[in-house]
């Protein structure tokens, strides 16, 4: 936040030298470098630097491109551009000559174009937004070269709308998509051809072959989501080009990649994804008049899927409970939200199981003896090994009656995430991907400051969340449980902790998952709920105990794939949204709402 103190920047000769020593690239790599600058320095003169450098990056907003990394439980948050006062203006303004760094050009310039409308500098970080973004650009690791060619368009398209800069970013990105002809991996492309058919620049006949040719080699590999974000960006581009039959062909093959998904998860046993991808090919037909006879055959295989659902549905409603309206409020509640509204409110809109409930509940249930919680229960894992006793729970032996409460309470609380995965999470999830073209990309809106994810795992976490709204859990666990485990101990180091132990050698061991989770301090920052969580969902004997299962290779498919799959791939997804500033202010913005409407009742 603002200070009163006058702090001073340092030279741009000391500013130099110290990113040259570095050998680093990158606007949160400088961040780091400065860090390290102020923890030697006797004053304060590189803090101030830092946080510029630290700014929450948002490369498509084009008049708020830097928001706050961090926002505190008490509203309080870290800098944003607006708290520079004018005299640290004119400070920062002095190293811009000086320095020659394209990262570092980029974020002063932008920064003093954003506070004093300063088209001077705002035409240097433009072309210092071009620079970085080739000196990162990666076709695997392509978001952060593609935020820097995004912000030096916008940016662009702000001092001179109609002047040549703008066009000088279009002719190096439509460069990069004629040499990279659709074979990069991801989305650099994808997203190049959409910033040039939003801008409506290029040989769009050229581009839209080159869109065409990805979906397909996509389309073969059944990556079917990414075929479509290359169907959909090649319709743009030739109907762009007056081609307009060819246009609505590509739409229509789009639409025809639902099918497709829907047979493929289908012929893999996965039929909760099939019955999901099925009702994205009904509503993705209708908007296609050529497909809409169609529909009563796709209706007809979305019901033959959803009865293949049944006995997991039949099982929520045993006790006489309808889950119907449950079902429709849970969509309800995300429908046509924007992206990040609709992200939030599934990473919160229903409580976790709260452990001191879920005990009482369990210690009155077996107040009152029954055969069942009078007998011992042994507990096996898919290859039919036994890996756990739950003691019978009429006993006089403390040890052995704590341990039947846990595994009465693992029980339990895999009641309440049936109920809650059916009746709210999966259908969440599915309005969600009917809603949203969701991508790895999509996630930097709404992560990109999580204090769970290290910068160098992002990727990693984000593909395990995209993958999780494809439906394809299973690849989401692969590449999340030992991501999590490592994300909780870069946790604890952010919070004073080291979670390692260290030999008579001097060699360094990591914690597991298990001590990492029984630490006080993983208590303190996380909470009662999310802890148990975690704990029960992975290492709990009793419980699922995912993380152990998996790294014995001991996890059947069909366990990478279950309820409590879906359950802890959203159990993480909340915990990665925890105190970022995009969750705090959504639930200002929850809690505005609902006092306007109870000010409302009121009336």
């Amino acid at each position: 936040m603002n200070s009163s103190k006058k702090i001073s920047f340092p030279a741009a000769d000391e500013i130099t030298a110290a990113i040259d020593a570095s050998g680093q690239k990158g606007c949160r790599d400088l961040s780091n470098i400065f860090v390290d600058k102020a923890g030697r320095a006797t004053d304060n003169e590189w803090k101030l630097l830092q946080q510029v450098f630290n700014f929450h990056f948002k490369s498509s907003n084009v008049m708020q491109p830097f928001a706050p990394i961090a926002v505190m439980t008490d509203g309080t948050r870290s800098m944003i551009p607006d708290d520079l006062t004018n005299t640290q203006l004119d400070e920062l303004q002095g190293t811009l000559d000086g320095v020659t760094d394209p990262e570092y050009r980029a974020r002063v310039g932008d920064v003093l174009w954003l506070r004093r409308k300063d088209a001077k500098a705002a035409r240097i970080a433009v072309k210092a937004y071009l620079e970085a973004g080739k000196l990162v650009e990666h076709p695997k690791n392509w978001t952060t070269s593609m935020e820097r060619y995004e912000r030096a368009l916008r940016l662009a398209g702000q001092i001179e709308p109609k002047g040549n800069l703008p066009k000088t970013i279009l002719a190096h990105l439509e460069s990069r998509v004629l040499h990279y002809d659709g074979k990069d991996p991801l989305y650099f492309t994808c997203k190049a051809l959409r910033l040039l058919a939003e801008f409506r620049y290029g040989g769009f006949s050229t581009l839209a072959k080159i869109a065409g040719h990805a979906a397909g080699e996509s389309r073969s590999d059944k990556d079917f989501r990414r075929a479509r974000s290359y169907f959909e960006v090649q319709a743009k581009h030739l109907k762009l080009a007056g081609e307009a039959a060819a246009a609505e062909a590509a739409r229509v093959t789009s639409a025809r990649t639902f099918v497709e998904e829907a047979e493929n998860r289908e012929a893999n046993n996965e039929f909760m994804a099939a019955h999901s991808f099925w009702g994205n090919a009904i509503s993705a037909f209708r908007y296609r008049p050529s497909l809409r006879k169609e529909i009563p055959e796709l209706q007809r295989r979305y019901s033959i899927a959803g009865g293949k659902l049944g006995s997991e549905m039949r099982t929520v409603s045993s006790d006489g409970i309808d889950i119907t309206k449950f079902v429709e409020e849970s969509r309800a509640s995300v429908a046509e939200l924007p992206w990040e509204d609709a992200f939030f409110t599934l990473a919160s809109f229903i409580p976790l199981i709260d452990p001191k409930e879920l005990r009482e509940t369990t210690e009155k249930e077996l107040s009152e003896p029954s055969i069942h919680t009078a007998m011992a229960a042994s507990i096996y894992d898919a290859s039919g090994r036994k890996i756990g006793v739950r003691p019978s729970a009429l006993t006089d032996d403390p040890a052995q009656k704590e341990k039947a409460i846990s595994g009465f309470m693992e029980q339990n609380a895999g009641y309440q995430r049936h109920m809650m995965i059916h009746a709210h999470i999966a259908p969440a999830i599915r309005q969600i991907i009917e809603d949203h073209e969701v991508e790895q990309a999509t996630f930097s809106s709404v992560l990109d400051d999580s204090a769970l994810i290290p910068k160098e795992r992002r990727e990693l976490f984000y593909q395990a969340f995209e993958v999780g709204f494809r439906l394809d859990f299973s690849t989401a666990l692969h590449l999340l449980i030992p991501q999590v485990e490592n994300a909780l101990r870069y946790v604890l180091q952010q919070n004073g902790i080291s979670p390692v132990n260290v030999d008579n050698d001097g060699v360094e061991e990591v914690w597991g998952m298990k001590r990492v989770l029984s630490h006080a301090k993983t208590l303190e920052i996380f909470g009662d709920s999310l802890v148990f969580e975690l704990k029960s969902l992975l290492v709990a004997r009793l419980g699922p105990n995912l993380r152990n299962l998996f790294a014995h290779g001991a996890l059947s498919p069909n366990g990478f794939s279950g309820e409590n799959a879906i359950y802890l791939w959203w159990v993480i997804l909340q915990l990665a949204a925890y105190r970022t500033s995009g969750m705090h202010a959504y639930m200002e913005r929850r809690q505005a709402e609902n006092g306007h409407d109870q000010d409302k009742d009121k009336k």
